[in-house]
């Protein structure tokens, strides 16, 4: 009984074997797949082996025969590709909403879909910094309970974090719960978002998911917020590209001129459908409706006098305004 229970399982663990030493130039013989199988204690004949390679191949894995290479067998492809993983387990460490321990976890979870030999190149040279990293152990049970409240058309309630001048964590607003109609969670610059509509307010507004603790779903069908007819119409890029740095304002029509040089950051806040127009040898023009902002004026000074603002007025005097700020601050 135990032999045939082994003869079943051994169809796995060659799988298995495959996945994890093998490439085009690791290249495994059936002999070798047969001692392979002993350390794990299973004693398997060499044909057998090669049999069960060949069912495998019928079932749909990639791969290469000996038939075709003259040497061996190896996994010619994946489902994941090697550079497809590395996008993946880069993005892991960018994260901010993950903690140190779950962000270890997910890239161990993602090295699993690749061989050995990719995983120990990978480990060789991870590098992650754990103060850019939360500290909430619960992102996970925070995202299933807010996709669950957006499927079920339900409110959640919870607490909100943030820190004090001695860099210790609090709940805003002395602890008081937040109560919430969420429409959509959604990724900015490494950090993950909730927006939706406070239960005391009309606006669409975001919180970050990390920062959320305690988070329950509530009875009573999501708020609809002043500036949409249905839930459904809320476009989560429309509000990301309109709200720069995911600051709340007022959306206004600007017309601002900047340097060409700069025309991969414009790219990279405002998209390619952008009204763009060239304006002279060395500057363009753009026109478009944006939701104005501190994070909007903070970014038009970054670029010092590479970027203008020329209409409108009011927002052309925002800038000014800040900029005298400024020099009152460093005493210019």
């Amino acid at each position: 009984m135990a032999n045939m229970a082994n003869s079943k399982l051994k169809l796995l663990y060659i799988l298995d074997i495959l996945n994890r030493h093998t490439d085009e130039d690791n290249i495994l013989t059936s002999n070798d797949i047969v001692l392979e199988l002993e350390k794990m204690g299973l004693t398997a004949e060499r044909r057998s082996v090669i049999r069960d390679i060949k069912t495998l191949v019928d079932y749909g894995y990639d791969i290469s025969l000996y038939e075709e290479n003259n040497i061996g067998y190896y996994m010619r492809s994946r489902d994941f590709e090697e550079e497809e993983l590395q996008i993946l387990i880069d993005s892991v460490i960018a994260s901010k909403a993950l903690s140190f321990s779950k962000t270890n976890e997910l890239i161990m979870k993602l090295l699993s879909l690749s061989s050995d030999k990719f995983a120990k190149k990978v480990m060789e040279r991870l590098c992650i910094d754990p103060n850019e990293k939360s500290e909430n152990e619960k992102i996970y049970y925070n995202i299933n309970i807010i996709s669950e409240a957006i499927t079920e058309n339900k409110k959640v309630s919870f607490r909100y974090l943030t820190y004090d001048v001695n860099k210790e964590q609090k709940f805003k607003k002395e602890g008081k719960g937040y109560i919430v109609s969420p429409y959509a969670l959604t990724w900015y610059e490494d950090n993950y978002y909730l927006i939706g509509v406070h239960e005391k307010y009309s606006n669409i507004s975001h919180y970050r998911v990390d920062r959320i603790s305690e988070v329950s779903i509530v009875d009573g069908k999501r708020k609809l917020a002043d500036c949409l007819m249905d839930i459904n119409d809320f476009n989560v890029k429309e509000y990301i590209d309109s709200t720069f740095n995911v600051f709340t304002g007022k959306k206004k029509k600007i017309k601002l001129k900047f340097t060409n040089d700069l025309m991969n950051a414009i790219i990279d806040k405002f998209g390619t459908n952008v009204y763009i127009t060239p304006y002279g040898e060395e500057h363009c023009i753009l026109v478009d409706d944006v939701i104005v902002s501190e994070g909007f004026i903070s970014w038009i000074l970054q670029f010092e006098v590479k970027i203008e603002i020329l209409e409108p007025i009011e927002i052309r005097e925002l800038v000014k305004e800040k900029i005298l700020e400024l020099i009152r601050v460093y005493e210019i």
